[in-house]
């Protein structure tokens, strides 16, 4: 044994270095990572990690129990206001709205209530739900199912209590309303990760299995066919007018729908982009930053036909504000050139803060 490798009694044997590695560790750790590497060495061709769905939100327990009955409000409340307006408002004024709900008012409608609301729109719903358990996210079948039933509750409970329909002389009151209340409910379906059921589970269900923008005429033709459907149902013989006006409030309704559902979702966080080109960026920011109280973005631009360069002025407002702006840009630079443009939502300082 060599002077230097003699053992002094009492001492430990020093630790290996940080870092060091056995040859047997080493060997096995290029194993593992030979096992983990595709073969053409492309580690982005890996399958990504499968994680378990939460149904529950996350956060400290005092988040988790807001978050959860925020939820189940929401929940109740979004079904509830769809049995209301289809029980209430819809059906008792002789017009059938698109989906499965307008599909279940024509069916009580056509058999005379035997086939009751809260039946229909269970049976059809549920096949559909079903198929989106396998076909898309579990938490979205599960919320839209929950929807769905409450619904049913709710209208088993208007049906049998026999609560008030309300009979409007004008029909047109009957749609405002009812478009008011369901697409409202359809928001915050959506808000919760849910539905309502019916034909936005068919929305994406296909979205999920052929992503094209072609899926939203799609949804338009079913519910014209099951809007026209609805006239053979309530037509008057001999009497054009009152034949046509439900597929008429039937429109009118699904175009408040509509908005009412882009307003809740978008419409209450939405502004107005503007992009200038302007010879006085200085002062036209200084303006803009005084007057509206808004950030402004200066970039280089350069005009393709005169290769001359300009700068281009970027600013967001809020749609209230458009009137003064366009007065502010005719006084400080009645040539200069502007593109304005609507935003769907804004997030940042001085507008939406992106918290639920």
């Amino acid at each position: 044994m060599n002077q230097s490798e003699q053992k002094i009694p009492g001492e430990q044997p020093s630790a290996a270095p940080v870092g060091a590695e056995t040859a047997s560790e080493t060997a096995s750790g290029r194993d593992a990572i030979a096992a983990a590497t595709p073969p053409d060495g492309n580690l982005a061709a890996l399958p990504p990690k499968k994680t378990k769905e939460s149904f529950l939100p996350g956060g400290t327990p005092k988040e988790k129990i807001f978050l959860t009955v925020k939820t189940l409000l929401l929940l109740c409340f979004s079904s509830f206001l769809v049995a209301l307006s289809s029980y209430s408002l819809i059906a008792p004024n002789n017009f059938a709205i698109g989906g499965i709900t307008g599909v279940a008012i024509i069916l009580e409608k056509a058999t005379g209530g035997k086939i009751p609301q809260s039946v229909s729109i269970f049976c059809i719903n549920f096949p559909l739900l079903f198929i989106s358990f396998f076909a898309v996210k579990k938490k979205f079948a599960l919320m839209s199912l929950a929807n769905v039933t409450l619904q049913s509750v709710f209208l088993s409970l208007m049906e049998n209590l026999g609560m008030p329909r309300l009979v409007f002389d004008e029909k047109i009151f009957a749609a405002l309303a009812g478009g008011i209340g369901i697409g409202t409910a359809i928001a915050f379906a959506f808000k919760i990760g849910g539905s309502t059921g019916g034909m936005d589970v068919i929305a994406v269900i296909v979205q999920k299995k052929y992503p094209a923008p072609s899926i939203a005429w799609m949804l338009f033709i079913l519910n014209c066919i099951v809007i026209a459907s609805s006239f053979f149902v309530y037509r008057v013989p001999g009497d054009a007018m009152q034949s046509l006006l439900p597929l008429i409030m039937a429109a009118c309704e699904q175009f408040v729908e509509s908005k009412a559902n882009d307003t809740i979702t978008n419409g209450f966080h939405s502004a107005i982009e503007f992009r200038i080109i302007t010879d006085k960026p200085e002062k036209m920011a200084l303006e803009i930053i005084s007057r509206l109280g808004r950030g402004v973005t200066s970039v280089p631009a350069t005009g393709m036909y005169t290769h001359e360069t300009h700068s281009m002025l970027i600013c967001v407002i809020h749609r209230r504000q458009i009137n003064t702006f366009r007065k502010l840009l005719k006084e400080v630079d009645p040539d200069s050139f502007a593109v304005m443009s609507g935003v769907s939502q804004v997030l940042g300082l001085g507008f939406f803060s992106g918290e639920n």
